[in-house]
């Protein structure tokens, strides 16, 4: 309503008139941008960014002022819009002013797919639609549309903890695949305790996080409140939330760590050592890894296809926890991949 009658005043004000009310807005907006700038670099705030992001502010215009500030206040939440401008490499300063105050020179940032920004004369500048990149082995591409699904078992053997778990009735045929496009199916678990259905992936992007209003996997509608939790999965839960991006790619598998905490990853494309307990890798929030090279694809036998992931705990060598099944919050991307 506020809004209807701010543009009813704009319609009766003079030319004189309507460029002070924009210049006033405007400059509202850069100062609340100013002070979450500030707050977001706590102990690493650094003077002179403030004069950086007035002159950067000053340069873009209002409505792209506007979607920067609900952008940042809504700390990049899955459904934030892009905001595209005419220019190159602003992007770049947005990520350091509101996202990594830490980096004086930004490093090489990727791009997440649901940015729908692809004009090479404009950018957009929503500093959540970047991550920074963790590289892991060499770089091959495959024609996605060769994707098709192979089977899964009804029983899979966790080779890092010796033991099996039933996987109930997800059954699949393994001569005739999947009619419906599924590339991967998403099984959510809790220790050694699978928490609600597998979820069937068709999309080239999937988001898995914790309370999501978006289209995805949301655990929390998954998990089952006669399930007895223990103080730290119940935490860990909570911590998850806006959980991860995994996306199709030319490349390989991506993960983009959305949440504030720190993922865990085992792949067999990026084992260095023993094959049959390959490395875990350590993710940072807002980092983005390969996490199944394409390249190393026809080396991994279809029932070893299988990524794991853990929230916010490690495990294996190294680790206290030394099985994927003591972690209290983890997930099994089963990829059906030829």
């Amino acid at each position: 309503l506020q809004f209807f009658r701010d543009l009813y005043r704009f319609t009766k004000c003079s030319n004189e008139q309507r460029g002070f009310m924009f210049r006033t807005r405007k400059s509202t907006l850069i100062k609340k941008l100013l002070s979450l700038q500030e707050s977001s670099a706590k102990n690493t705030y650094d003077p002179t960014s403030q004069g950086l992001a007035k002159v950067f502010l000053k340069d873009i215009g209002e409505v792209e002022v506007l979607q920067l500030l609900l952008t940042v206040l809504k700390e990049g939440a899955l459904g934030t819009t892009c905001i595209v401008v005419n220019s190159q490499d602003k992007h770049l300063t947005a990520c350091k002013l509101w996202r990594w105050p830490l980096y004086r020179t930004m490093p090489t940032l990727k791009r997440v797919p649901i940015c729908n920004d692809r004009c090479e004369e404009s950018e957009c500048l929503n500093p959540f639609h970047y991550f920074l990149t963790m590289s892991h082995g060499p770089s091959k591409t495959i024609r996605l549309a060769d994707t098709s699904p192979v089977s899964l078992p009804i029983t899979r053997d966790l080779s890092d903890s010796g033991i099996c778990i039933d996987m109930c009735s997800d059954t699949f045929n393994t001569e005739e695949g999947d009619s419906n496009g599924v590339w991967c199916n998403v099984a959510y678990w809790e220790h050694n305790q699978r928490i609600g259905a597998l979820h069937c992936v068709n999309d080239p992007i999937v988001a898995i996080a914790n309370n999501i209003s978006h289209s995805g996997l949301d655990l929390a509608k998954i998990a089952n409140d006669d399930v007895s939790r223990d103080e730290v999965t119940a935490r860990v839960r909570k911590h998850i939330g806006s959980g991860i991006l995994v996306s199709l790619e030319e490349d390989g598998i991506w993960l983009y760590n959305r949440s504030e905490i720190s993922i865990f990853v085992q792949s067999p494309t990026m084992s260095t050592g023993d094959k049959t307990r390959p490395q875990v890798h350590k993710v940072l929030p807002g980092y983005a890894l390969n996490s199944y090279h394409f390249a190393h694809h026809s080396t991994v036998s279809r029932t070893a296809r299988t990524i794991r992931l853990s929230f916010e705990k490690g495990w294996g060598p190294g680790y206290r926890r030394q099985y994927i099944t003591d972690a209290p919050c983890w997930l099994e991307l089963l990829l059906s991949i030829r």
